[in-house]
């Protein structure tokens, strides 16, 4: 599964998108292995940020997205999950290891730890610039609060770094509604299973 967002993101990655979203990028069940992912389109999230590629005539810079999300959900032998996957764009190589190292801040003012199962950096040479993707566990509890506030922050902590990401207020909506679309398509699954 991470491999398909891994890939969904890298491919979509620094693309405009920023509008308000409910749109479901995948909806699959492998009936060989019984396993279901459902997963939102790619949405920007933080600003524009100068990537490291300048162009030869020095008059211009390339801007790309700070940071890609995708929210999804995982029924996978029988672990049941939803996930928050974030494509981040970092100017250098920075040490980060599985625990709770993200972070994210409610507009109430909650702030909630996720668990982390980061990737290894990628050096991109298109934007002279690496990429991380962190794979983020989001607990029950979490989804409904995602579902009924907007997330303002998000706070990443490498190990001796700490990258804070803000969202305009049409990236809050916009990952607000993406939670609640998924969450959406499991509604109807359900109703339509019942007689």
């Amino acid at each position: 599964m991470r491999q398909l967002l891994f890939f969904t993101v890298l491919f979509s990655a620094f693309s405009a998108n920023t509008a308000a979203q409910c749109n479901i990028a995948i909806d699959s069940y492998d009936e060989f292995d019984s396993t279901r992912l459902v997963a939102t389109q790619p949405m920007n999230l933080g600003y524009l940020i100068v990537s490291g590629n300048v162009p030869e005539d020095l008059e211009g810079k390339e801007y790309v997205e700070e940071a890609k999300a995708i929210f999804s959900y995982s029924d996978e032998k029988n672990i049941r999950a939803f996930f928050l996957t974030l494509a981040v764009a970092e100017r250098k190589f920075h040490m980060i290891g599985e625990d709770y190292n993200v972070l994210i801040k409610f507009k109430g003012g909650q702030v909630m730890k996720l668990l982390n199962v980061p990737e290894k950096g990628e050096f991109d040479r298109n934007i002279l610039m690496w990429k991380y993707l962190h794979t983020c566990v989001v607990p029950l509890e979490i989804f409904h609060m995602m579902k009924n506030d907007v997330v303002e922050k998000i706070r990443i902590n490498y190990k001796n770094y700490k990258k804070t990401i803000e969202l305009e207020e049409a990236q809050q909506l916009a990952l607000q509604e993406a939670v609640k679309c998924v969450g959406q398509r499991l509604v109807n699954d359900v109703k339509e299973i019942k007689p």
